[in-house]
């Protein structure tokens, strides 16, 4: 056997290894692929339930939304038929309250005056002209 015969073999078995080897490596690529598929198909799957899930939430939370709008639009027309009752009234009662406070207060000076008046007639309080201990106020005498 010379040289070249025996080159040849090493030559032939190295091509017979790289061909099982790439063959093994193909047949994995393959198996690898076809799990990739699979779970791309899975994925696909549940992603479309997903999505068709998100869909039925984004509906309910718009009616309720919907639900939430009404009760705010509720609540502002209570709040402005409130705040214009409020000033209605508020209206309604100023004037009469300004003017009873005014007749009463001028009640308690004719009152006052009136009672005053009683007392000098009777001589209980010293004529306004005189000199009194308590400064500008008459003095009642006991």
């Amino acid at each position: 056997m010379e040289i070249t015969e025996f080159a040849a073999i090493i030559v032939a078995i190295a091509v017979v290894v790289a061909a099982v080897f790439l063959i093994t490596a193909v047949n994995n690529l393959n198996n690898t692929l076809a799990k990739l598929e699979d779970t791309a198909n899975h994925l696909r799957t549940e992603g479309i339930a997903a999505f068709r899930e998100l869909r039925q939430l984004v509906a309910d939370a718009d009616a309720e939304l919907d639900k939430v709008d009404i009760v705010l639009d509720r609540a502002d027309q209570a709040t402005t038929a409130i705040t214009e009752t409020t000033r209605r009234t508020h209206e309604a009662a100023q004037d009469p309250m300004i003017r009873t406070l005014a007749v009463v207060s001028g009640s308690g000076r004719m009152a006052r005056r009136w009672m005053l008046g009683r007392r000098r007639r009777r001589g209980d309080v010293e004529p306004v002209g005189a000199i009194s201990a308590g400064g500008d106020q008459p003095r009642v005498r006991r």
